[in-house]
């Protein structure tokens, strides 16, 4: 009989196995300092109702991809979790969010769009009945890179390196092999009696295989992963709680010579009390505490977040040989931890919106370090 480690480490070793299938059968497209590309993942766009996640960002969202995104002429990467089919019909989803389609056809027109499967989306690339809903609009209004072809990941190749994208359910054989039995037990179950269901997001132990196994998968491979699923913005395999321990860590190091300790004081104070704040909305766990079990943790794992912020929304971006972290936010509602973020907002003429980005390096940087580090 196998021993409960052996059996976990058999896991580990078929889940590789997968993400490397998925990996090898990717499509590879060049990228150079000179594109633009934004990466959102898990819309989860329903039908408008009480239990449709979206419409509390809708007109965020598709406000920033027609007036920002579209506009600079950004390729969009939607990296699964795009319309929650299994709670919700294809048609219904388009007829209530026919602007955000246009967007998506907007952005498209000008820059492209890349679509990547999730497990509330996985009806698309099986096919079946979620396809018909694609008429609702009109052949006229769908850009061809929207109808066809969606994939399980996309690789980017970089001078510096490879950056493979895929929305992180891939992870666990069960959404695999099961997606059809939670999409029955979602739409004609849990949806009729207005039942909320935990995503991996709330679960910290399935959200911290999930990161671990994508993490492993890059680090052993000198890539890049960009993966959704998890909602939990991560950058440089890092989240909110990890970067500001890092920042605090790299003050202290530098107080002793430092010809402005003042400021240093200043500094620490304002990212104390922003931990404080973080720790309270994660509601960080005791599995987090040694991230992916690394002593040296390397920076090749990164999370575009959600669209289902409740006040505001968070993606990635690739722009100029810099990649960054970005979060979006509505000014009309209360915002936490502002001091956290290290660059100054940038108003969306006309809305009450903000662009604000939380982490920048250059892919140069990362990549080596990527090299050094694994």
């Amino acid at each position: 009989m196998a021993t409960d480690s052996s059996s976990q480490r058999d896991q580990g070793q078929g889940h590789q196995k997968d993400l490397q299938e998925i990996y090898d059968h990717s499509p590879l497209r060049k990228i150079s300092d000179g594109d633009r590309l934004v990466v959102f993942s898990d819309l989860h766009m329903g039908n408008g109702g009480r239990n449709d996640d979206f419409r509390h960002n809708g007109e965020l969202f598709s406000t920033v991809l027609k007036d920002y995104y579209a506009a600079r002429g950004h390729h969009l990467i939607l990296n699964g979790d795009v319309e929650d089919l299994q709670r919700f019909s294809m048609r219904s989803i388009v007829n209530r969010w026919k602007d955000v389609y246009l967007a998506f056809r907007a952005v498209a027109d000008r820059g492209g769009l890349t679509r990547i499967v999730g497990n509330h989306d996985l009806e698309l690339l099986e096919g079946g009945p979620a396809v018909t809903g694609l008429g609702v609009l009109g052949r006229e209004n769908w850009p061809e890179t929207f109808m066809e072809p969606i994939f399980q990941g996309v690789r980017l190749a970089h001078a510096c390196g490879t950056i493979f994208i895929f929305h992180g359910h891939q992870t666990n054989r069960w959404y695999q092999k099961h997606n059809n039995i939670a999409r029955l037990l979602l739409r004609y179950l849990a949806n009729p009696l207005h039942v909320s269901t935990p995503p991996v997001a709330d679960d910290s132990r399935r959200r911290f295989l999930v990161e671990r196994r994508a993490y492993r998968f890059a680090a052993e491979r000198n890539i890049l992963v960009f993966i959704g699923h998890t909602h939990r913005p991560l950058f440089e395999s890092m989240g909110k709680t990890d970067s500001v321990l890092f920042e605090i860590e790299a003050l202290c190091r530098a107080y002793p010579e430092s010809p402005d300790q003042s400021a240093i004081e200043d500094r620490i104070d304002q990212l104390k009390e922003d931990l404080l704040n973080i720790q309270e909305v994660e509601k960080r766990d005791a599995s987090h505490a040694s991230l992916y079990e690394e002593r040296l943790l390397v920076p090749c794992m990164f999370n575009s977040g959600n669209v289902l912020g409740k006040q505001g929304m968070t993606c990635l971006e690739i722009e100029g040989g810099n990649l960054r972290l970005v979060y979006w936010a509505d000014t009309t509602r209360k915002q936490r931890y502002q001091r956290y973020r290290e660059y100054p907002p940038e108003p969306l003429k006309g809305t009450p919106f903000q662009r604000i980005p939380i982490k920048q390096d250059s892919l140069a940087y990362i990549f080596s370090r990527v090299r050094l580090l694994s």
